[in-house]
């Protein structure tokens, strides 16, 4: 008989995303474009609808799903938002100058404390983040509004002068500690 116990299954950890579009060629050459993924497969669903796979790591075979099949008339889409994640703030400046190469318009940048975001809806209006993460954590929610086209070091600064005195703030990496921990108890309490 097979160890279904909370101790041999471990953490499961997310892997990919997927959502019904309307338009799914628009929307895959949306996110091959603003994101470079690549296209691995391209099908139909088990229920018939067309679909197709894209990664950008080739560890996954597919990091987002895109099916057809959410009708035209749909006043809304039921997706909350796509966030990906970029290695530092540097690097977030520069995605924000490829998003005006791309000619996509952000609704926000804002910091979160605990990260620095620029949303945008996708051509269908699914809310998309790219976020990188700071140093610091900071109870959330928390959102300021920032200027990406200022000097990173000055960005840093403003943020840390922003956070430092917030409830729990600490630095990210005693944090995680402290979350680890948590986990553990979690796990062992299984």
């Amino acid at each position: 008989m097979a160890d279904h116990d909370a101790e041999h299954a471990g953490r499961a950890r997310l892997s990919h995303l997927g959502f019904y579009v309307r338009d799914l060629d628009r929307q895959a050459e949306f996110y091959k474009k603003v994101f470079r993924l690549v296209e691995t497969d391209r099908g139909v669903s088990g229920a018939g609808d067309p679909i197709v796979f894209l990664t950008g790591d080739s560890s996954e075979h597919h990091q987002l799903v895109l099916t057809a099949g959410l009708p035209a008339d749909a006043e809304r889409t039921w997706l909350n938002q796509v966030s990906f994640r970029v290695a530092s703030l540097h690097d977030l400046q520069a995605f924000a100058g490829w998003l005006t190469e791309c000619g996509v318009t952000p609704s926000a940048t804002v910091s979160h404390g605990n990260a620095w975001s620029i949303y945008f809806p996708d051509p269908e209006g699914n809310n998309v983040e790219v976020y990188a993460s700071s140093p610091w954590y900071v109870p959330q929610p928390f959102r300021e509004p920032i200027d990406l086209t200022r000097p990173t070091q000055e960005l840093l600064d403003e943020t840390f002068a922003s956070v430092k005195n917030n409830g729990e703030f600490a630095p990210i990496d005693t944090w995680t500690e402290q979350l680890d921990r948590r986990l553990a108890t979690a796990e062992s309490a299984s």
